[in-house]
Order: structure tokens, then C-alpha cells, then sequence
């Protein structure tokens, strides 16, 4: 386990832009607590804030150019969302997801991942899925062919937030991504180490093809399965993920 993480938001890819870094006759806005805890999060999602690091209010204050106590807001949110942990003699830490956890967190994302291609199928029109029919052909075909998982990922990332867009539901919107955050980086990894994303591809094109036929209720089934066949795959390789 790491014990430190010194200095923890030095990535010039991930840092807030400083006043100095706006057009001439703009200032930055100041962040928000929750603005900054949603930068935290996205950072522990990507694993550039690793499980373990400390989270220092210091730090975080000079990095962000914010108050510190929006910085220890901004932790604070983190620990009741369950992304970081308060613990004795070492402060704020990264929340470090063992096996067991993981897989109830994919059972949640389970049910409520339906629950939102349910919503999705009984709101849009049928054609609202066209594009991402055709991106999910030849073309992730041949993206899974490469291991492009970078452009993978982004086109993954394009249906999940059609789902979430045209369920139209907001406190469902964000409970999914709060366990999306949760979970990202594992889905990434499996990328790495698996043979999943050929068999994602065709769970995909199964929910988009019932999605397109305005069915909520194979959709739902469908989007349920493609989670639980990732679940499944978490346990198999979970040694080489975490």
C-alpha cells in the first residue's frame, strides 16, 4: 500500500487551470466543494490517484487555488460517498476496493443498469439508436480487432450516456455514476487482460438491437446480462486486477 502520495495533483493533464492559465481579461472560477470532489473522483476512476494515496487538504487547496476548507468539503463528500476512507495517524486515503465489494457493487449496477435501458427503450424514438447501431458494427469490430481499447472505452462510453440521457432520470443518473466511477477502472483493466471486449461486442449489439425494436423489456434483460457477464469476469481474472 502506498504510503504517501507526494505531491498528489502534479499531472499538468489533470490539474485545474490556474488564473494564470485563463485568457487575458478572464478569471477562473473558483471551484466548488462538489465540483472538486467530482475531480477527485474521476482521478481515483482513472487510477491517477491511486487506492491508498493520501489526500491531504493542504495539497489540495494550493493545487486547486481553493479555500481549505472547500477542500476539506470536498473530502468529506468523498468519504460519505464511500471513495475515500478517514483512517488514524494517516488522514484522508483513497479507498482501496477489495474482491468482495466489487461484486456487490456490480450487482447493484446490475439492477439499476436495467432499470435505465428499460426507461431508455420505453422513452426514444427508435432511430435515436441509428448512429450507435452503425458505430457498434464493422467499426468496433475492427477496434476490438486492434486492441484499441482507448477508442473502445470511448465508444462504450458514448452508449452508456445515451442510456443515461434519454432515461431521463436523474437520481438514477447519478447513482450510476457514482458506481461507474467505482468500478472504471477494473472494466479497463479487463480490457487488458481478457478476452472481454469480443464478448462485450455482441452483449452491446444485443441491447442496441431490442433498444431499436423499442422493447424495455428485453433491453432491460439484455443490458442486465451484459453486466453480470462482466461480473462474472471481475471474479475469474480478479488477481490481475486489483
Amino acid at each position: 500500500m502506498l504510503t504517501k502520495m507526494a505531491p498528489i495533483l502534479s499531472r499538468t493533464t489533470k490539474r485545474a487551470p490556474r488564473s494564470s492559465d485563463a485568457p487575458p481579461g478572464e478569471a477562473e472560477p473558483r471551484l466548488g466543494a462538489g465540483e472538486l470532489a467530482a475531480r477527485l473522483r474521476n482521478q481515483m476512476a482513472d487510477h491517477d490517484i491511486p487506492p491508498g494515496a493520501r489526500l491531504r487538504e493542504w495539497d489540495l487547496a494550493t493545487e486547486y487555488g481553493v479555500p481549505r476548507l472547500v477542500a476539506r468539503d470536498a473530502l468529506d463528500r468523498l468519504i460519505q460517498l464511500g471513495f475515500a476512507d478517514r483512517q488514524p495517524n494517516r488522514g484522508v486515503v483513497a479507498h482501496r476496493f477489495g474482491i468482495e465489494e466489487l461484486l456487490r457493487l456490480y450487482d447493484m449496477r446490475e439492477v439499476n443498469e436495467g432499470l435505465c435501458a428499460r426507461l431508455a427503450a420505453h422513452n426514444a424514438r427508435a432511430e435515436i439508436w441509428d448512429d450507435l447501431i452503425e458505430t457498434f458494427g464493422d467499426k468496433m469490430a475492427d477496434i476490438v480487432e486492434r486492441k484499441d481499447f482507448d477508442a473502445y472505452s470511448t465508444q462504450y462510453e458514448r452508449l452508456r450516456a445515451r442510456l443515461i440521457t434519454v432515461a431521463d432520470s436523474p437520481p438514477l443518473a447519478a447513482l450510476l455514476e457514482r458506481l461507474n466511477d467505482m468500478t472504471r477502472i477494473v472494466g479497463r483493466r479487463m480490457l487488458l487482460v481478457s478476452d472481454r471486449a469480443t464478448h462485450a461486442l455482441n452483449d452491446h449489439r444485443a441491447v442496441l438491437t431490442a433498444l431499436r425494436a423499442g422493447d424495455p423489456c428485453a433491453a432491460e434483460q439484455l443490458r442486465r446480462a451484459t453486466i453480470r457477464n462482466v461480473k462474472e469476469a471481475v471474479w475469474r481474472y480478479h488477481a490481475f486486477l486489483l
